[in-house]
């Protein structure tokens, strides 16, 4: 969708207004550029003045915490069920922080391709009490921001955006974007 494709200075306007007014649910998907995911997502928590989360380096550290070794060998025989377990607890807590006074930013979900972790279902319920924004290196289609280009974030009827270069035209016959055309 055309008016779902914005520039990083757009969705900043966006979401700084989506700040300002509570709604009833206040979750935000924002699909990158994937060449400039990790940088975008927390330039955005930066000028939003918002709580930023590095998905992949707080889990990794929760996982050094539950027993790092123990993780390592289960990954090496494909089982994920414990990670998948540990990130979903550690995602209830990351819920807790937000609030209406700070906004919250998600970025970086390497990791939630790999153990296959709806983030935005984990948090949509926490989102009534503020503004959190995921933001990750992808594309989106319809309003479902799909991470890596394979991973689907929804949060039943949550606005969807798809960050596009300042050159790039974001009408509606504008050409696909770069990740479009690399996935």
């Amino acid at each position: 969708m055309a008016e779902n494709r914005v520039t990083l200075d757009q969705i900043l306007d966006v979401l700084g207004a989506r700040a300002q007014h509570h709604q009833e649910r206040n979750l935000v998907l924002v699909a990158l550029p994937l060449e400039t995911a990790h940088d975008n997502a927390a330039q955005l928590a930066e000028a939003l003045g918002a709580e930023y989360v590095d998905f992949d380096c707080q889990l990794l550290a929760k996982m050094e915490e539950d027993g790092w070794e123990d993780h390592v060998a289960l990954e090496r025989r494909d089982t994920l069920s414990v990670g998948q377990m540990l990130a979903r607890k550690w995602l209830a807590d990351v819920g807790g922080l937000i609030s209406r006074e700070r906004p919250l930013v998600i970025g970086n979900l390497n990791l939630a391709v790999r153990y296959e972790l709806d983030v935005a279902g984990a948090l949509y319920d926490a989102t009534e009490r503020g503004l959190c924004v995921i933001a990750a290196g992808g594309r989106v289609e319809g309003q479902t921001l799909l991470v890596h280009g394979s991973l689907p974030q929804t949060g039943a009827g949550s606005p969807a955006f798809e960050v596009v270069s300042e050159t790039e035209d974001t009408g509606p016959d504008s050409p696909r974007t770069l990740q479009e055309r690399l996935l």
